[in-house]
């Protein structure tokens, strides 16, 4: 077999000849693109011998006494940057930088509508990193160059940082709108009221709870939910009533009910 006329190359074909020639052939038959096994094994036996200086010359000067390996994955294997060209990988380079890291932190809601700097601690480093005002759950932040040291002498890789937000019993997010569930009495739901509210942020707030409020009912108070950190547009705070049915065994009182309830019935 020649290794020359395999390939479809001349005697004197430069390397880069030889390994055009060789690249073009191992696309159409590896078996992986459905192309002829033997063909194959014949096109990499032809390019192992010839794109090595030593081995070519040996063949354009047999030594009988010479044998080759068939393993083309072997070490030192000319194979490996070109089926790296072919199937979109580079072989077993070797890595240029440390890989990324990554790290789960945990928040209070409070800390996400304020916006923070938290202290983290890894194994090799103690970070002080800034939690921008409305992030969001879930979202993944970036430390460039904060990563761990898996090989010396390579730069280091970045630390993938998740947030994850803790809720306070009560409340919740949807987007950058907050939401609290609020027990009231169910009579001051019937005869309305005002309630008085502590935000996430510790300040007290007023609300109205209109005449005939029913259970689940939403009342709306504009920009005070999440900032948005991409925009600064600000979401809103629903309040979710839960009502409440008081124990009344005062008997003037529930006298007083069945005379309204009678009253309504009867309409």
């Amino acid at each position: 077999m020649d290794h020359y006329e395999t390939l479809g190359v001349s005697k004197d074909a430069n390397q880069q000849d030889i390994k055009k020639a060789y690249r073009k052939l191992a696309s159409k038959h590896h078996p992986d693109k459905g192309g002829d096994q033997e063909q194959f094994k014949k096109i990499q036996g032809a390019y192992e011998t010839l794109s090595d200086p030593n081995k070519r010359a040996q063949y354009d000067n047999p030594n009988p006494f010479e044998q080759f390996g068939n393993d083309p994955f072997a070490g030192g294997s000319p194979f490996a940057d070109i089926f790296g060209d072919i199937f979109g990988q580079r072989g077993n380079r070797q890595p240029t930088k440390n890989p990324d890291g990554m790290l789960n932190v945990h928040i209070t809601l409070v800390q996400a509508y304020q916006g923070t700097t938290i202290v983290v601690n890894t194994d090799y480093a103690t970070l002080d990193v800034t939690i921008p005002q409305g992030i969001r759950d879930g979202s993944k932040l970036r430390l460039t160059g904060k990563g761990p040291i898996k090989f010396q002498g390579l730069p280091p890789g970045d630390l993938i940082m998740r947030v994850m937000i803790d809720y306070p019993l009560g409340w919740g997010r949807d987007g950058n709108d907050l939401f609290l569930r609020q027990e009231i009495n169910s009579i001051d739901a019937i005869t309305g009221c005002t309630i008085r509210i502590q935000h996430i942020d510790g300040k007290k707030l007023d609300v109205n709870i209109p005449i005939g409020s029913q259970n689940g009912n939403k009342l709306r108070m504009r920009n005070l939910g999440m900032v948005d950190p991409r925009n600064s547009l600000v979401g809103s705070l629903y309040i979710i009533l839960e009502l409440v049915t008081p124990v009344i065994t005062d008997e003037d009182q529930l006298e007083l009910l069945n005379k309204i309830r009678n009253r309504n019935t009867n309409g």
